[in-house]
């Protein structure tokens, strides 16, 4: 099983990623955006590096299942109206 990694920037995709193999069941959202999140809803993690600098990396994160999508549906139309 895979998962499909979403890292939002300032309310815009900044990346997409996938990890594992075969077919994806979840997407994992990370909103680098946290300025108006409550403490509850944020995850941090202190990176170092070789030179021992450490920095706070904080994201609000969240999983959402994969669904199909619908057939007649908005976002199903301006997709294809793009791919043309």
């Amino acid at each position: 099983m895979s998962q499909i990694i979403i890292q939002l920037h300032g309310g815009l995709v900044a990346d997409v990623f996938i990890k594992g193999t075969g077919k994806p069941t979840t997407a994992v959202i990370v909103d680098e955006d946290t300025e108006s999140a409550s403490d509850d809803n944020i995850t941090s993690v202190t990176i170092g590096d070789k030179t021992k600098r450490t920095t706070v990396y904080e994201a609000c994160i969240h999983t959402e299942k994969i669904k199909p999508l619908p057939l007649h549906c908005d976002i199903r139309d301006i997709v294809k109206e793009y791919s043309k």
